[in-house]
């Protein structure tokens, strides 16, 4: 079966790459001093249970099911950006990784995958390369 590539953005990339700013809302205004990460021929794709997210019988419902349960995810995560070969590749490894819970972290350094994590609480964890913000003092 042949394999389809999306792009996160159209054409050649700029010298230094496109560089996206990663939220957990994706209408977040864009603001100077948020974290921004630069792609070149890459894909970059953000899963979160944050915005798609509704309150049913008292308890927080979210879009992404777990389909060992039939049920929302209930992990550690509640954010998990990825870049990967394209679009498509990042979407799945975003989206698994917030489904596979504690097991996410081990699995996309496995995978080689850079990844930023955001916990319930908002602690972030980076792997696989995925840079930290720049100090703004700089």
């Amino acid at each position: 079966m042949p394999r389809i590539s999306l792009r996160t953005a159209a054409g050649e990339p700029p010298d230094h790459g496109w560089h996206i700013q990663v939220a957990e809302d994706s209408n977040a205004p864009l603001a100077p001093d948020a974290e921004t990460v630069a792609i070149g021929s890459s894909g970059l794709a953000t899963s979160s249970t944050t915005m798609r997210s509704w309150r049913r019988g008292g308890i927080t419902l979210h879009h992404i099911i777990d389909p060992r349960t039939g049920l929302p995810g209930t992990g550690p995560w509640r954010t998990v950006s990825v870049c990967a070969g394209d679009c498509v590749d990042a979407n799945i490894a975003a989206t698994g990784a917030v489904v596979k819970g504690e097991g996410a972290a081990p699995w996309l350094e496995r995978l080689g995958l850079p990844a930023r994590l955001v916990d319930q609480r908002g602690e972030i964890t980076r792997l696989c390369g995925w840079p930290a913000p720049a100090d703004p003092a700089r």
